[in-house]
């Protein structure tokens, strides 16, 4: 049978529990579980997207986030993301297709 790869990156709640117990006792008792959740989010995002580039897009009434190592990359990402929610969503695609402005 064949073996899944395991990735050697730690999923999110593995990064974060490995965190909170790293931290000293007298943190974890002044900053709330929740809080600490949040902050480390957004380090965490920027972490592992250390060599990317954060863009975002609104295509319609979507806002569109994505990674990307150039505009060029992060359109077609954002393009892919915004087929994908209007499929899920049931949504038609526009006749003219997606268009994407870049908020800053």
């Amino acid at each position: 049978m064949l073996d899944k790869t395991r990735s050697s990156r730690p999923n999110f709640e593995t990064a974060f529990k490995r965190w909170w117990d790293g931290q000293p006792a007298s943190y974890r008792n002044r900053i709330d579980a929740s809080a600490a959740r949040t902050s480390f989010r957004a380090g965490y995002a920027t972490g592992r997207n250390a060599d990317l580039d954060r863009y975002v897009f609104t295509a319609g009434r979507l806002r569109i986030t994505v990674w990307g190592s150039g505009m060029l990359d992060a359109k077609r990402k954002a393009l892919a993301e915004a087929e994908f929610r209007a499929a899920k969503n049931g949504w038609p695609t526009p006749k003219g297709g997606w268009v994407l402005k870049e908020l800053r």
